[in-house]
Formats: structure tokens, C-alpha cells, sequence
């Protein structure tokens, strides 16, 4: 298996209001352009085997994947459809308190997804993705520092 994606950020809110804007509001700061539908919303169903879904606003829906673990405020790993061959990719999120910031740590690997050989072509990818739906984590969580999510 190749190796994973690794990336690192760190928040201004404790860990559990990290956690918290990660999982529960999703759908107030995960990027337009990197959804399936317009007008869409995303949730994560908060316990293990639960969805990841997106759902349009005509009620059609998108399973993005599975919530393999859950551990508030810890840490979250879920299975990942988008842009993955036979089986997801997978998403391994820590949160971890430093004082009153809370450094992210997100580890995207192949699993079992049979990407492959075209697993580096497809980090390039991921790598964009990443960057960009980890900025906009990262600004819900300056323009919301006591948790509100929207």
C-alpha cells in the first residue's frame, strides 16, 4: 500500500469545539465546489456505521461514506467514496488539545479502495482537495470561535 496523505493544522477553539465544528457542522464550512449537489447540505450520522451523506435540496442524496470510528472529541474515521476505485479511501481525523488551540491531524490513505498503482496521481488530487476544504475548516472555525456552527 502506498503511503498515506498527512496534513496538520492547527485551530484557535479547544478540542472539543473543534470536534464539534468537524462533525456537527459540517455543512456550515465544507467548501461549495467540493460538493456533488448545489444547494446542498452534509451530515455526518454521529456514531459508528453511521453516513456521511450530502443530500440536494430535490432530496436526491450522495453517501460520501461510513463513520468507521467515532470518539469525541478525539478522533473520527470515515470511509471515503469520492474519486476512489473498487472500495473507499479512507480519512483518519485527530484532534488534539493544546491549551486553548487544537492542533487536526488528517491522514488520508488508500485502504482498500484498489486505486493502486494510480494511487500517486490521485494524491495530487486529493492533496488540492484537501488544501482547500482544510482552509475553509479552519476559517469557520476563526469567524465562530465559541462554537456556533453557522
Amino acid at each position: 500500500m502506498s503511503a498515506p496523505i498527512k496534513k496538520t493544522l492547527r485551530v484557535a477553539v479547544p478540542v472539543e469545539l473543534a470536534f464539534a465544528a468537524f462533525t456537527e457542522h459540517v455543512d456550515a464550512w465544507w467548501p461549495p465546489g467540493h460538493r456533488k449537489f448545489e444547494a446542498s447540505t452534509l451530515k455526518f450520522e454521529a456514531r459508528v456505521g453511521g453516513r456521511f451523506f450530502e443530500t440536494a435540496g430535490s432530496g436526491d442524496h450522495a453517501v460520501l461514506g461510513a463513520v468507521l470510528r467515532w470518539e469525541p472529541p478525539r478522533r473520527l474515521t470515515y470511509s471515503w467514496w469520492p474519486g476512489a476505485g473498487a472500495g473507499p479511501t479512507e480519512v483518519d481525523v485527530q484532534f488534539v488539545s493544546e491549551g486553548d488551540s487544537t492542533r487536526v491531524e488528517v491522514t488520508h490513505s488508500e485502504a482498500d479502495s484498489g486505486i493502486g498503482a494510480d494511487w500517486p496521481k490521485r494524491v495530487q488530487i486529493f492533496l488540492r482537495s484537501w488544501d482547500s476544504v482544510l482552509a475553509s475548516f479552519a476559517e469557520h472555525c476563526a469567524a465562530h470561535p465559541g462554537g456556533n456552527g453557522k
